[in-house]
């Protein structure tokens, strides 16, 4: 059975759906905490978008809110299982110690810290260091075999463009796929509670795996069906 799904609504409720011990990986991009909003957004469609993300005001909201719904999810996971968690140079330091905490209550061990190296200098101080990238906390439980050749912890993979983004902090699929690649092997199910633009479940379908996403936003919700029923629709034109 395939399943390739974004829900809508509310993480804590429904990772309840999840059987226990079905999850074999998460891969997520919750709010950071760090209130960000572009102002690189120049077209009507590319300023609809750029818009404020939910629970993202200021550190300790965020957190609090990836805290209950890990609550909620983590006990659904395989006894071994990997999960990815995205988060920004500004609030490191606390998603660090958040998760290490976090992490051990429930049999995680924190094992890397990835960077993400975009192809140009991102968002920052106009007259310092850009931020061109994004870090990726890796925690483990267990020790599932690795399905893909050791590689460096730094990701090269340029950012969607502004006109291609349905969501303000869309990851693009290449970046996706290499996290899926590296920690399951095919059939394997995935979970995203921070659903966003549902690019998880995209990624999962091209790798054969299988992946939910779920998104508290409804209008976001929205774009993100509508652009996983799309790319569907285009690989069945091709057939």
């Amino acid at each position: 059975m395939k399943i390739h799904q974004i829900w809508q609504g509310d993480s804590i409720e429904l990772c309840q759906k999840f059987k226990p011990k079905s999850v074999d990986c998460i891969i997520t991009d919750p709010p950071f905490g760090v209130d960000n909003l572009s102002n690189m957004a120049v077209t009507e469609g590319g300023k609809k978008y750029a818009t404020k993300i939910l629970n993202d005001s200021d550190p300790e909201v965020a957190i609090e809110v990836f805290k209950k719904v890990m609550a909620s999810l983590l006990p659904k996971t395989k006894d071994d299982c990997d999960l990815y968690v995205f988060t920004a140079y500004q609030v490191l330091k606390e998603w660090l110690v958040m998760l290490d905490e976090l992490g051990a209550e429930y049999g995680f061990v924190r094992k890397a810290i990835l960077v993400w190296e975009k192809d140009g200098p991102g968002m920052g101080d106009l007259e310092s260091w850009g931020q061109g990238h994004e870090f990726i906390i890796f925690l483990k439980k267990g020790r599932a075999p690795r399905n893909a050749k050791r590689r460096n912890g730094v990701l090269h993979v340029p950012q969607l463009r502004p006109n291609q983004l349905i969501h303000p902090h869309e990851k693009p699929p290449a970046l996706l796929e290499l996290l899926v690649q590296h920690s399951t092997k095919e059939g394997a199910f995935l979970v995203d509670p921070f659903g966003g633009s549902g690019s998880l479940v995209r990624a999962a379908r091209s790798c054969g795996r299988n992946a939910v996403a779920i998104e508290l936003d409804q209008e976001r919700y929205e774009r993100a069906a509508q652009k996983l029923e799309e790319e569907a629709n285009d690989i069945f034109a091709n057939l």
